[in-house]
């Protein structure tokens, strides 16, 4: 007999116990039923096949070692921003993502929002391109710049914009 032949037959004899089985559910018990023979059996069977692979992506591999859960505390990178960061600098309350921004000397960034929420964190500078690492994920910035204005009768202000996104301090008079 061929092996797809035995495969056909074992699959007919499965669906012919299940059916019976399931029989009528008659209100009588049933005998039980005699114990398996333990005399050795002509009948030669083959282990199943492996399973065939297939091409459903829903279907995954158990993870073979546990994954480990993420941190509860938030891990910034080492920070690094240029001296003419460092500071405070205000938004104008409305059209800006934060009310005010802080940089420090060591790199460390903390935003201010509007609704009172505060995210401690660390700000990577490169070049002109800068990444604010705080809790809730990292906040990139393609580019920012710094540009200087006099408003007149000696006050000075800085301007810092973050990909357009405008900021300013004072920096001379009153």
């Amino acid at each position: 007999m061929t092996f797809s032949r035995v495969r056909r037959l074992a699959g007919a004899a499965l669906v012919a116990v299940v059916v019976a089985g399931c029989g009528g559910g008659s209100e009588e018990p049933s005998p039980p039923s005699s114990p398996p023979s333990t005399e050795p059996s002509d009948e030669i069977t083959d282990p199943p096949p492996p399973p065939e692979p297939t091409d459903d992506i829903t279907e995954r591999p158990s993870p073979t070692a546990p994954e480990t859960p993420p941190s509860a505390t938030f891990e910034a990178p080492q920070g690094f921003v240029p001296s003419e960061l460092v500071g405070e600098w205000d938004g104008d309350g409305t059209s800006v993502r934060f009310d005010k921004i802080r940089f420090s000397d060591d790199g460390g960034v903390r935003l201010l929002y509007n609704s009172g929420l505060v995210l401690d964190g660390t700000a990577v500078v490169e070049g002109t391109s800068m990444t604010l690492y705080v809790p809730g994920g990292p906040i990139p910035y393609a580019h920012w710049s710094i540009e200087q204005f006099d408003a007149g009768y000696g006050y000075v202000f800085e301007n810092l914009k973050l990909d357009g996104s405008s900021y300013v301090r004072q920096i001379a008079g009153g």
